[in-house]
């Protein structure tokens, strides 16, 4: 399958989010349980772009000699610092609204970073095992926020009623999500080709990606002393019901097609809504 949109180029763009006190408490669609689930993004995504960048750069070895596949990884190396450092400024607002927000970090960082990825990086060491199977997981993982991506960009109700100044992170973040989504896995194709490798890194961050997803929200829900336990299963529904509106089709007709043997990112053409969405911002 060709692709109709050129490959752009990942540029290292200077953001700088700004969200001011007091910030709405349940500022996405009004729904607490919604928010929470938006929130425990912002607490995932800097960690989790970390770990992205150590994945990559653990087999610098093997790209540094290909000076275009070098450069390439090297701003996405840049937008995912960038990214990091603009969704943990949020988790200041978490605290000023009586949020412990870490509390899920600390579990997050013991369990996924601390306990998962330190003892398969120090104990499958064999050909660098270890290794491979986190540069996996970090493929998948830039698939999913591609998908993700290309349903925030494209279903104008996802973004509709959140604050102005939250709607702009997620949709640049959301534009180099997909300007960036072929370099890790190009990174992998080099590194090894194995097609066992790659799918299960998939089953690897499948669970692993709803499951802190999902244990982030009820730990914020639970914190949330403006959560009516009677509202709850309203609003878990009304959530679960947008959810499946907005960003299924995009995972339902995208998710599968990874487990392609010759599946290659830049097979999904949604380049140019990064390159729209970017068009005229003022980012240097």
């Amino acid at each position: 399958m060709a692709t109709a949109t050129a490959k752009p180029e990942a540029k290292i763009r200077k953001v700088n989010f700004k969200f001011e006190k007091p910030f709405p408490k349940h500022w996405y669609n009004d729904n607490p349980i919604a928010t929470h689930f938006m929130n425990a993004q912002h607490l995932a995504f800097p960690d989790g772009e970390k770990f992205f960048i150590r994945s990559v750069k653990a087999f610098a070895d093997v790209y540094k000699n290909d000076p275009e596949l070098k450069k390439r990884v090297d701003n996405f190396i840049g937008q995912e610092g960038t990214h990091y450092a603009e969704h943990q400024k949020f988790w200041d607002i978490m605290e000023s609204q009586d949020l412990q927000p870490m509390k899920f970090v600390d579990v997050f960082r013991k369990t996924a970073w601390n306990g998962l990825e330190t003892w398969a990086r120090k104990t499958l060491t064999k050909n660098q095992f270890g290794n491979k199977i986190a540069l996996s997981v970090t493929v998948a993982l830039e698939h999913y926020t591609a998908m993700l991506a290309e349903s925030g960009i494209l279903n104008k109700d996802i973004t509709e009623k959140m604050p102005q100044e939250m709607k702009d992170l997620f949709m640049w973040h959301a534009a180099e999500e997909i300007e960036h989504k072929a370099i890790p896995f190009d990174v992998l194709k080099k590194v090894d080709d194995s097609y066992a490798l790659r799918v299960g890194g998939m089953a690897i961050a499948t669970w692993g990606l709803w499951f802190y997803l999902g244990l982030g929200t009820v730990m914020l829900t639970a914190q949330d002393k403006d959560v009516k336990a009677k509202d709850i299963p309203k609003d878990l529904f009304m959530f679960l019901s947008k959810f499946r509106e907005t960003f299924g089709g995009t995972l339902a007709s995208q998710y599968f097609q990874y487990f392609r043997k010759d599946f290659h990112p830049d097979q999904i053409d949604n380049y140019h809504l990064a390159e729209e969405l970017l068009a005229g911002k003022n980012y240097a």
